[in-house]
């Protein structure tokens, strides 16, 4: 009886222990390498103002006052309003997304709002890094590494996940049918870029600068 023989994926890509070795070093722009459109745009949107909010859901009409949306009513959504996120954590935890700088001001008048009610408001805008993701191919991209069903039918605009992508731990947020944002820690975030720009080589890509929103 012959016995077959093995090929690891080193030896039958060989180009692929050499990438690994290098992904932290991929450079920030990939052209498509068949010279067709279809990659990806990634930026860094970390500097974002990012509070933990942590209360009952039935103060859902004050909170709208003070962010123009109110706290999500169902499991893994999100409510929008301008450039803020309300993102559903647990039954009564949230994280607020807001733009660079505002995240203190709202601190401070979540906290003396409900001050007569149980809750909690903390800055986590240094511990959460954050990145958007544009293009065609970013399904593809990230179901390389998450094991949740990202069909565009399945998972659509303004729903939410905490799951694991090459895993690490995030939180994903779908923002329409081809753009998306990833919460991580941010001692995560240059393995996440790295294994991001990896994974989106074969469609192309490039990093913008980090931009506040």
């Amino acid at each position: 009886m012959m016995r077959k023989e093995t090929v690891s994926m080193a030896q039958a890509y060989p180009d692929i222990s050499a990438l690994e070795a290098q992904a932290g070093r991929l450079p920030d722009q990939m052209p498509h390498p068949d010279g067709g459109s279809g990659g990806i745009v990634f930026t860094d949107l970390s500097t974002c103002g990012k509070l933990n909010l942590r209360c009952a859901s039935d103060v859902s009409s004050q909170i709208i006052r003070f962010l123009g949306a109110s706290l999500p009513d169902t499991a893994n959504s999100v409510t929008t309003s301008g450039e803020r996120r309300i993102i559903w954590l647990g039954p009564d935890e949230y994280l607020v997304l807001v733009k660079t700088g505002e995240e203190d001001s709202l601190s401070s008048i979540i906290s003396g709002a409900l001050s007569s009610q149980h809750h909690a408001a903390t800055i986590v805008t240094d511990a959460l890094a954050c990145l958007q993701l544009d293009g065609p191919a970013v399904r593809d991209v990230l179901a390389k590494g998450c094991a949740l069903d990202l069909h565009d039918t399945k998972f659509t605009a303004g729903m939410c996940a905490q799951t694991l992508l090459a895993s690490a731990s995030i939180t994903l947020l779908c923002e329409g049918d081809s753009s998306f944002r990833i919460i991580c820690r941010t001692s995560f975030l240059d393995y996440v870029m790295a294994w991001l720009k990896d994974a989106a080589c074969e469609y192309g890509y490039y990093v913008t600068p980090q931009s506040n929103i």
